[in-house]
């Protein structure tokens, strides 16, 4: 006879070990709570709150949530939009959106620093689209090791902590089977680079 565990009936099929885990670490690093932090640092030390406002509105708030309208609207596979088909228009419509937030970051007086990274942005969401329409590349881990990338561009050696953060998002969505090996490996090589770009970005005269 099987026995089901707490809080589990026994009509329910057991779930994989940790899984629960993988779900949390999946939202609470996804690619949207960590960009929306990266922008607020990147900012706020710099004065520029308008500047700033616009880049977490169309950059993080805006895509996020129509997201998740759209999967609780039964039109999406999930806000992390598993289907590969469904993620291109997502894609192009936060493509949109995110270039129209670049644009008005720099019309307004964006530091270097943020609109480095506005621009970043626009350009790895262009990268990702093209991409995805052969291939399901991991954003999850793009964000995460560009975040950890960004913590060490801020904060020099201490910011190595952070690298827990991709490790954690890798094993997390891989775990969930939302990505195979190598889609996770693509996604960090494409958060890498963007991590190089952002730090040239910044330090060139």
């Amino acid at each position: 006879m099987e026995i089901s565990s707490p809080g589990q009936t026994a009509d329910e099929p057991a779930r994989p070990r940790f899984t629960r885990l993988a779900e949390v670490i999946s939202e609470i690093a996804g690619p949207a709570p960590l960009l929306l932090i990266g922008l607020l640092q990147v900012g706020l030390p710099s004065g520029a709150v308008a500047a700033t406002i616009v880049s977490v509105v169309t950059m993080a708030i805006l895509p996020y949530a129509s997201t998740i309208w759209l999967a609780r609207a039964g039109r999406l596979s999930g806000r992390f939009v598993s289907n590969r088909r469904q993620r291109i228009p997502i894609l192009l419509g936060t493509l949109v959106v995110v270039v129209v937030g670049a644009v008005v970051t720099a019309l307004i007086g964006a530091p270097r620093p943020l609109l480095a990274l506005a621009v970043l942005a626009v350009v790895t969401l262009a990268v990702v689209s093209i991409v995805t329409l052969r291939w399901k590349l991991s954003i999850h881990a793009t964000l995460a090791v560009f975040f950890a990338g960004l913590q060490v561009c801020l904060y020099g050696a201490i910011g190595l902590v952070s690298l827990v953060i991709p490790a954690a998002v890798v094993w997390a969505r891989f775990h969930l089977r939302a990505h195979t090996l190598g889609e996770l490996a693509a996604g960090a090589a494409l958060g890498a680079a963007m991590s190089i770009v952002y730090a040239l970005a910044i330090t060139a005269a």
